[in-house]
């Protein structure tokens, strides 16, 4: 079987406040946990490492629901907690989808999404319980999605990492709801989740998080421009504002829009490379029918998929 591999960092996670000036927490966890201690050290497995941070998110009701679902999830793929997690130099959430056919059948071909959780080993231990929090969010909730259908859009891309379910804002509100659990004093209110916390209701709101994660600053022209050329309009993301924006992809250094449009450009122009090998097996293969023989199908299969193609990837650069 041929494999074609297609690489999606998601990415545009996390945000890491370090400036909590939060005193040092303890927990019973076999010894003490110090919130300013380093969570990651090299005399312990990546596991224990790992541990340590479970039992710390345990500890209060958001973060033990966390682990809940994200272990359930875990299980549902065959594996445990551990087995999807990982130390990195970043924190963030990778999906990985698998395409599968063979050089004979072009035309057949089978998904699989795998995805992993990689968490910054350079983080104080604080920054990283609310970064796995996050992470684990994407990792639970994250509708997957499949850049070779045609229904793939940058319109839903884009309310999908930003609004989606387990996105950016979903994933902030959880990484909100921990710190305010385990530092419900002074830590919280210097820390930007006071911007998506409703005082009426007492809790993180979402209405509240789109409206920050929507905010492009300087931006907002260029953006426009970009989505005026995938044909998305004004009134497909209403929240979208030209006001400061506070809340920046890791990833691209940019606002989670802009930042969705470059992962989206990215993400397209891949794809269609690798349309465009799939389909010159296909003729290939189409080319080589002895003659006498009947490839009709084989050459409708063609014909759909190179319209299929050019209807996708006339806007990328491998095409």
């Amino acid at each position: 079987m041929k494999r074609s591999l297609y690489f999606v960092p998601l990415l545009l996670a996390v945000l890491s406040f370090q400036t909590w000036g939060a005193g040092p927490k303890m927990f019973d966890a076999g010894e003490d946990i110090d919130f300013n201690e380093a969570w990651y050290k090299k005399d312990r497995s990546d596991e224990e490492n790992f541990k340590r941070l479970v039992t710390g998110l345990e500890k209060v009701g958001t973060g033990k629901k966390v682990i809940q679902k994200a272990t359930e999830k875990a299980a549902q793929q065959g594996h445990t907690l551990f087995d999807v997690v990982a130390i990195g130099d970043g924190s963030l959430t990778d999906t990985t989808l698998i395409r599968r056919f063979s050089a004979s059948n072009p035309a057949q071909v089978i998904y699989e999404t795998r995805s992993k959780v990689y968490l910054n080993k350079h983080l104080k231990t604080l920054d990283a319980l609310l970064d796995f929090a996050h992470e684990l969010t994407h990792f639970t909730y994250r509708e997957p999605f499949n850049p070779y259908d045609a229904r793939f859009h940058l319109k839903d891309f884009i309310k999908s990492t930003v609004e989606g379910r387990g996105g950016e804002v979903d994933a902030y509100m959880v990484e909100c709801k921990v710190l305010r659990e385990l530092l419900p004093g002074e830590g919280f209110s210097r820390s930007n989740c006071q911007r998506v916390w409703d005082q009426k209701t007492a809790s993180v709101s979402k209405e509240m998080g789109v409206m920050e994660f929507y905010k492009v600053g300087h931006h907002f022209d260029g953006l426009k421009k970009d989505l005026e050329k995938f044909a998305v309009n004004e009134k497909d993301l209403p929240q979208t504002s030209s006001n400061e924006a506070l809340f920046i992809s890791s990833a691209w250094g940019l606002p989670y829009p802009v930042a969705a449009v470059k992962e989206y450009v990215n993400i397209m122009d891949r794809v269609c490379k690798n349309d465009q090998n799939r389909i010159t097996l296909m003729q290939t293969k189409v080319g080589r029918a002895p003659a006498g023989v009947d490839s009709s199908k084989d050459s409708q299969d063609y014909r759909l998929m190179f319209e299929d193609f050019k209807s996708r990837c006339d806007k990328f650069t491998s095409n």
